[in-house]
């Protein structure tokens, strides 16, 4: 019952507002119609109807249909019409709509509307080729029984050339502000300054075309003056601005003509409505290809950005779950095998005193290495998962990693950091621990360096941690053709994953210097 009233106010939703939509758009055809000769520049009434039965399940095409027919019957009986011819000469447009919208629907979804070339071509055949050359046969043959003919309506390719035109300037607009997928739904929110700009260019072309357009040698000109003005609607505001763009342009260059002005003028009215709808007719599908192209790339670009964002997050997991495999080991390393050493040396201890003295220095010896093999796999544990950083927290945790990476031959560790950094996140303190074990253990195996500089610090917004040693160094253009090492790119994606950035500076013979930094959430 519910879901029944839900699609009950959602066809009367839908078919007042074509019944508004098509008496708006009929009035607005009507304040750009040429009195002279009954010629049409534009007639929208019948894109209103297309773009609804496009955005509506089927079920609602025959009361819509009767939504539109009421409303342009409406308009014209408030115009002083007479009925019967009005009805007979919109009835065309009506019937042959839907017949558009399912041509159109028919066509495979490999790709968003707005981004597939095929579907561009299938909609310039359907509704700006077939649909209104339709209508105007239609149209044309049912005025002979009207008293439109020659008054209100002029011959078939003007009335053919209006509804084209209101296809191609309204549907791509209705199309582009309702697709989830139109690239200027996934884009920043366009600055004041923009919409300013394209306000004063489009009066300043208004009043070149005012003051200009009698020139005939300019016209060529003129012509092609709004291109730099549709392009940039293109680059910032995509298909959705373009159509906008040429909708305004074509809407005002209309009316210049109908008050004598603008350079689409000819000898005769009806050659300056044609030359004005050729004129727009162009334009419109020229901005629309290249609106496609741009949908396209943006596609891509928003394409790429979601791999990256998965692979990160997949990154992520992957960490994540090598912190748990890490912990998971480091528990079993210690309550496990470092305590079966541990019973080992205690039973070696035991044994050394009841076998013979001679091999007393044996058995002692062994134990020894037993010893030191525990201390060995305490301390692997205490790197594979470093539990220091719960209970001392990250200054006491990395200065105890300094420590422990003093071996023979290693360089001299020089730690500089201050409590303030143990208030870090434990994201964050896990990070600065893995990249500077990290750090360490390259300095250790492949710098050759003498000293290794660690600098840790926090302020109010970012945390940050320096890592500098002074060994043999990397080739920077070695790195592109190897490619970083495994130890490089955890760092690099731990610090993405925290929002942060990772950067590596080195030369042969100067040593590599790391950065990391990392920005803190502020309330």
């Amino acid at each position: 019952m519910t879901q029944a009233l839900a699609t009950t106010h959602n066809a009367t939703h839908w078919c007042g507002g074509v019944f508004a939509g098509v008496m708006a758009a009929q009035l607005l055809s009507a304040a750009l119609w040429s009195h002279q000769g009954g010629t049409h520049i534009v007639w929208f009434p019948g894109a209103v109807l297309l773009g609804a039965l496009l955005a509506t399940p089927r079920r609602m095409w025959p009361a819509l249909m009767g939504a539109a027919l009421l409303g342009l019957v409406t308009t014209g009986v408030a115009f002083g019409l007479p009925l019967a011819d009005t009805a007979l000469v919109v009835a065309p447009a009506v019937l042959l709509t839907p017949i558009a919208a399912w041509s159109l629907q028919l066509l495979p979804s490999r790709a968003p509307p707005l981004e597939d070339f095929t579907r561009l071509y299938a909609f310039a055949a359907v509704a700006v080729i077939a649909l209104p050359a339709a209508c105007a046969t239609l149209i044309d043959h049912a005025s002979h029984y009207t008293s439109f003919r020659g008054s209100i309506l002029s011959d078939w390719p003007n009335i053919a050339l209006a509804h084209a035109l209101g296809y191609v300037l309204y549907v791509p607009v209705w199309m582009s502000v309702r697709s989830p997928d139109a690239a200027v739904r996934h884009e920043p929110p366009l600055p004041t300054e923009f919409y300013l700009l394209m306000i004063v260019s489009i009066a300043l072309l208004g009043v070149i075309w005012y003051g200009y357009g009698d020139r005939p040698e300019l016209v060529p000109v003129l012509c092609l003056a709004p291109a730099p003005i549709i392009i940039a609607a293109i680059i910032r505001a995509q298909m959705t601005g373009s159509s906008i763009a040429v909708f305004i342009i074509v809407i005002m260059a209309g009316h210049l003509s109908i008050g004598g002005h603008g350079p689409f003028m000819a000898a005769t009215p009806q050659q300056t409505t044609l030359a004005l709808q050729l004129w727009t007719l162009t334009a419109a599908l020229s901005a629309l290809t290249l609106g496609v192209v741009v949908e396209q790339r943006f596609a891509s670009r928003r394409a790429l950005s979601d791999a990256h964002a998965e692979l990160r997050e997949m990154t992520g997991r992957l960490i994540a779950t090598q912190e748990q495999e890490r912990a998971r080991l480091a528990r079993d390393l210690h309550d496990d095998i470092n305590q079966r050493l541990a019973a080992s040396s205690i039973g070696l201890s035991a044994l050394r005193r009841r076998v013979p003295p001679a091999i007393q220095s044996e058995v002692t010896h062994i134990q020894h290495q037993v010893i030191a093999l525990s201390e060995d796999v305490r301390q692997l544990s205490h790197e594979l998962h470093p539990s220091c950083l719960h209970h001392a927290g990250l200054r006491d945790s990395l200065e105890a990693l300094c420590h422990t990476s003093r071996r023979p031959r290693a360089p001299h560790v020089v730690f500089i950091a201050d409590r303030a950094i143990d208030v870090l996140s434990a994201d964050i303190a896990l990070c600065f621990y893995r990249v500077t074990q990290e750090a360490l253990t390259n300095a250790l195996r492949h710098a050759e360096a003498s000293q290794v500089t660690i600098k840790a610090s926090v302020t109010s917004d970012l945390a940050s941690l320096w890592i500098f040693d002074d060994g043999k160094g990397i080739d920077p253009d070695e790195l592109p053709s190897a490619g970083p090492g495994i130890g490089l790119i955890s760092m690099n994606e731990r610090a993405k994953l925290l929002g942060g950035s990772f950067e590596l500076r080195t030369a042969p013979g100067k040593g590599v210097d790391l950065c990391l930094r990392i920005p803190l959430e502020t309330n």
